[in-house]
């Protein structure tokens, strides 16, 4: 299985990580290969490219048939497409069936936007893999038109089953928490835009990383320039239990994005009891219901957000109604061991259409 390991930011290493640590790990000799990049910023290109090769290398080195072996890429949009897209060429000519698992949220818009030669070339790297996994429903319909030819399957992204106890906070506080590297295609900016207008108990609590270049120090500087430093905290990247205790300190769970998968971090959120607000893009609707385990606001609404995030900081009840039945629905859905049954069947169904 290749794709980026912790400590690499993000939902696909969490998403691999959790795979590692469920039964299928059990089921099968699971071997994780780490694609995350290596070298450091400001790399030379002779450095990128030599790291690549290096890895190209290590992969072709595990590519050895021996009749049950499959390849199991995690990939992306952009140019990490293409070069996992040699794993999978690597895999092939080693006659080994591959499994091709696509995350990101503007998966469709990166092939829209590719030249003829290369939209050639991403069909063609789709149509090599045994099955190529979406992440919902909807994604499938989005994805059969632009990659003709590819045989997809849908297999939701799956969570482990969360801890029990809350992180103790300051009394009469409500922290909305939104988690997830930032950028403007996740709302932060009207997130920043609601922050001045909630009520003084509440604030909000950003966890994650720069995904926008240089949009960290222009939040700071909105912060500062809006007076805002006391209604907002950025904690940086976070993962493992710092990640998990802002969970289970946290009130709401904001996540006001104008393109996604289905994120890993929603899904985390609702399996630790936190009421949702959300808006129905990419494969979130497959997964909430608006009103019964997340409130709905459309994106780019920043009075729309306001609203909610309103209405849940001052009704207890609400938030308690809406975070018990996200819990339930994702713990009983898109539980990890549900993924992992998935995963165990596309796997045997491979190794019988092979044998035959």
């Amino acid at each position: 299985m290749a794709g980026p390991l912790p400590p690499a930011i993000g939902g696909m290493s969490t998403v691999i990580d959790d795979i590692a640590h469920s039964s299928l790990a059990d089921g099968v000799d699971l071997v994780l290969f780490d694609t995350a990049k290596k070298t450091p910023e400001g790399r030379s290109i002779l450095q990128a490219v030599a790291m690549r090769l290096a890895l190209w290398r290590s992969w072709r080195s595990l590519m050895q048939p021996k009749g049950e072996t499959i390849a199991h890429i995690h990939t992306c949009s952009g140019l990490s497409f293409f070069l996992d897209g040699a794993y999978l060429l690597l895999a092939r000519a080693r006659g080994i069936p591959v499994v091709l698992h696509v995350h990101g949220a503007r998966f469709d818009e990166f092939l829209d936007g590719l030249s003829l030669p290369m939209r050639i070339a991403s069909r063609l790297i789709a149509r090599r893999a045994e099955r190529m996994v979406v992440l919902s429903e909807e994604w499938k319909k989005k994805l059969s038109s632009r990659l003709p030819g590819a045989s997809l399957a849908v297999i939701e992204n799956g969570v482990s089953i969360p801890r029990t106890d809350r992180v103790s906070k300051g009394p009469n506080e409500t922290i909305i928490l939104f988690l997830g590297n930032l950028c403007s295609r996740k709302g932060v900016w009207e997130l920043l835009a609601c922050a001045g207008e909630l009520p003084d108990h509440a604030r909000l609590v950003m966890v994650g990383g720069e995904e926008d270049p240089g949009i960290v120090e222009k939040v700071r500087e909105t912060l500062r320039r809006e007076r805002l430093e006391d209604k907002v905290e950025l904690t940086g990247p976070l993962t493992g239990k710092a990640k998990f205790d802002w969970l289970y300190r946290a009130d709401i769970f904001a996540l006001p994005s104008h393109a996604e998968g289905v994120p890993i971090s929603m899904l985390e959120a609702a399996a630790a009891g936190l009421p949702l607000v959300v808006t129905p893009v990419g494969g979130i609707p497959s997964v909430l219901t608006d009103g019964e385990n997340a409130l709905f606001v459309k994106p780019g609404d920043r009075d729309g957000l306001l609203l909610a995030l309103m209405r849940l900081t001052g009704d207890p009840g609400l938030r308690m109604r809406l975070g018990e039945s996200a819990r339930q629905h994702v713990l009983e859905r898109y539980g990890i061991e549900n993924a992992a049954r998935k995963y165990l069947e596309l796997y045997r169904m491979i190794q019988g259409r092979v044998a035959a």
